[in-house]
């Protein structure tokens, strides 16, 4: 009698295929990581801590500060008679002759002269400089304000009219405008 031979299922590669899939997916965690981890940048070197200054450090650093910004910018001056008219404005490129009224005799008896830029924004002298180099602002330019006589024997209404138009300059102009007293400059 024969006997006959159980055939033999073949073997069971499951957990083979389940081992090599554990394997490959360890190594490609491991590689991703290696790659994320050349990627990522060096942590930041903290800062050193702030030093804190005497006033007068700050002081002698923010006038330094200031001094190199103006340095900077190209200046226009901007020449006043007696009378109060603009009468020239000078810069590098030249000087532009003009004859600009700052005053007007007022019909107010207690007044008697008015500065004309109180009246009118286009009569300031920023807004003059600003038209005659036909900028919209003056952010990059320093305005220098020159008048012919020493401020103390300026006309009230051209002295007081001038100072207003200095911060007019900053609100109105975006420029930096400085008047300077012709008995001060050595």
């Amino acid at each position: 009698m024969r006997r006959r031979a159980r055939r033999q299922p073949p073997p069971d590669l499951t957990s083979l295929f389940d081992v090599l899939f554990i394997v490959i997916f360890a190594a490609l965690i491991r590689a991703a990581a290696a790659q994320s981890a050349a990627a990522r940048p060096a942590p930041p070197v903290p800062p050193a801590p702030p030093v804190k200054l005497d006033p007068a450090s700050l002081h002698a650093r923010a006038l330094a500060d200031l001094d190199a910004e103006l340095a900077a910018r190209p200046a226009v001056v901007v020449r006043i008679s007696a009378a109060g008219t603009i009468t020239a404005l000078e810069q590098a490129r030249g000087v532009t002759p003009l004859d600009v009224p700052l005053l007007e005799h007022s019909p107010d008896p207690d007044v008697a002269v008015a500065y004309l830029g109180d009246r009118s924004a286009e009569l300031r002298v920023c807004r003059i400089v600003a038209l005659h180099l036909g900028v919209p602002d003056l952010a990059k330019v320093l305005v220098i304000i020159a008048p012919a006589q020493r401020l103390a024997d300026l006309q009230h209404a051209l002295f007081d009219g001038l100072h207003r138009d200095l911060d007019r300059c900053i609100t109105e102009q975006k420029g930096l405008a400085a008047i300077v007293d012709p008995v001060a400059v050595p």
